[in-house]
């Protein structure tokens, strides 16, 4: 049914480089139950060890960061995570302006001068991911009240059609 393919570009190791960077190794590996030399070695790509699929979910829980699910996902040529846990439709605006605020970011390093380093390209590729999350919560959201305004009318409905038919 689908078909993913693996992309030749180090899409997660570039993730696993950018989260050893973003977080306090030492601390997240006591948080997670590890030593801070098999958590750093298991970021690097250099090293023959990796994170297990349990210890990527931990990470990911601890840090709420989702740049190594969204590392995988891009190695499959998929789009970006977008967590719907705290999904909120009374969030609408915000999550427009977040995305507003990360398509502006992605604009201005459009027009930028200069070098594409592997740290500017990362930035890049964090807004658009940013972006695409922040649009999606605004569509679920938008979906959401949708749904919530027809289950009202459809009950309003109901009960009218209902009256109307106690009437005759």
């Amino acid at each position: 049914m689908f078909d993913y393919q693996v992309s030749k570009q180090a899409h997660y190791e570039e993730a696993c480089r950018r989260f050893a960077t973003k977080h306090n190794i030492k601390q997240l590996s006591a948080d997670a139950g590890m030593s801070a030399q098999v958590l750093r070695n298991k970021l690097n790509p250099d090293q023959p060890h990796r994170l297990t699929v349990e210890e990527l979910l931990s990470l990911t829980d601890l840090t709420e960061d989702p740049t190594l699910i969204d590392g995988m996902l891009a190695q499959l040529h998929c789009q970006p995570c977008v967590p719907i846990n705290e999904l909120s439709s009374g969030k609408v605006a915000a999550y427009v302006l977040n995305a507003t605020s990360e398509i502006g970011k992605v604009a201005a390093e459009a027009v930028a001068d200069g070098a594409m380093t592997a740290a500017r390209r990362g930035a890049i590729r964090e807004s658009v991911n940013a972006g695409i999350r922040y649009m999606t919560l605004a569509g679920l959201a938008i979906q959401s009240r949708g749904r919530g305004y027809r289950r009202v009318y459809r009950a309003g409905v109901g009960t009218s059609r209902r009256a109307m038919f106690r009437l005759q």
